[in-house]
């Protein structure tokens, strides 16, 4: 999970730090999920700034581990 903030700036910022934050999976497709909800305004109740979305959409870190339970292989 990755919590965003509002930074002082108006900025999206990941991490702790004071104020209201809104939790995401690492997975980016939850992010864009996100985004096309507009759910941050309302999660940190505040006007965010659409270039502050696609500056966090551009830094967003993925976890990159392998495959899930269930794919590919077999026994």
């Amino acid at each position: 999970m990755r919590r965003v903030r509002l930074g002082p700036n108006g900025e999206l910022a990941l991490g702790a730090g004071p104020g209201r934050g809104a939790w995401l999976c690492a997975d980016a497709a939850c992010l864009d999920a996100a985004v096309k909800r507009r759910a941050f305004g309302r999660a940190l109740r505040a006007d965010v700034n659409r270039d502050a979305v696609a500056r966090l959409q551009d830094s967003w870190p993925s976890l990159r581990v392998g495959p899930g339970p269930g794919a590919g292989g077999g026994r």
